[in-house]
């Protein structure tokens, strides 16, 4: 495995070059200082790497320019991480899709578990940052940011194909016939689903879902609603 360590703040990139070093002794990473979208594609192009660890923040990449590189790049895993930000800016990094985002607070554990995550192709994001996004708060106080709970939230790869299975309007049972399981399995799987998502009912899992780019929205009828 190959990562590709994008920051420009000396003691993030040096504490993440640590942190690699450490925890994935078996791969191979490269730190670079960029400022920039083109600086950034150059890097990702000359070093081809598989996973991409950045702070869009201090490299000055848009959501819309992080957008072009996951397009331009789609076998590449971007673990987003960053500083606390307002929740309007978050919200705009989300939307692009990306299924990987964590804060700098974050414990090794928690940063781990993703990149280990983002090389299997399954979602993690920060619990925190899934709590403040979903809430009505417009802005958190140091206080209120300690207190929450920072283990991260994983989407699996068999949670993402029943969010996305309940957004096409199936039942349980359809579901579970439909995936070859049992109906405790999928009822299992959608409790865990709705604790995870912070979700109170099937609508706002979906919205969730479509906010994430955890499914897609093409030719479901409940995205009519909640789009």
């Amino acid at each position: 495995m190959k990562i590709l360590i994008a920051d420009n703040h000396f003691l993030s990139r040096i504490g993440l070059e640590h942190f690699v070093q450490n925890f994935f002794q078996n791969a191979e990473y490269i730190s670079v200082l960029v400022e920039g979208y083109k600086a950034l594609s150059d890097k990702i192009k000359k070093h081809s790497p598989d996973i991409v660890i950045m702070d869009y923040i201090s490299t000055k990449i848009t959501s819309d320019e992080l957008n072009k590189l996951q397009i331009k790049y789609p076998e590449i895993k971007f673990v987003l991480i960053t500083e606390w930000l307002p929740k309007e800016e978050w919200k705009k990094y989300f939307q692009v899709g990306i299924k990987w985002h964590l804060l700098k607070e974050c414990d090794a554990d928690e940063i781990k578990e993703c990149i280990e995550y983002a090389s299997n192709n399954q979602a993690f994001y920060c619990n925190k940052l899934i709590q403040f996004i979903n809430s009505s708060t417009e802005e958190l106080s140091v206080n209120e940011r300690t207190s929450m709970d920072c283990n991260g939230v994983i989407i699996t790869q068999r949670e993402r194909e029943i969010i996305q299975l309940i957004a096409e309007g199936l039942s349980n049972k359809q579901i579970a016939d439909k995936l070859n399981l049992s109906i405790h399995t999928v009822l299992t799987h959608r409790k865990n689903i709705m604790k995870k998502t912070s979700a109170n009912n099937t609508a706002g899992l979906v919205l969730f879902a479509l906010k994430h780019q955890i499914i897609t929205s093409n030719n479901h009828y409940l995205f009519a609603d909640y789009a």
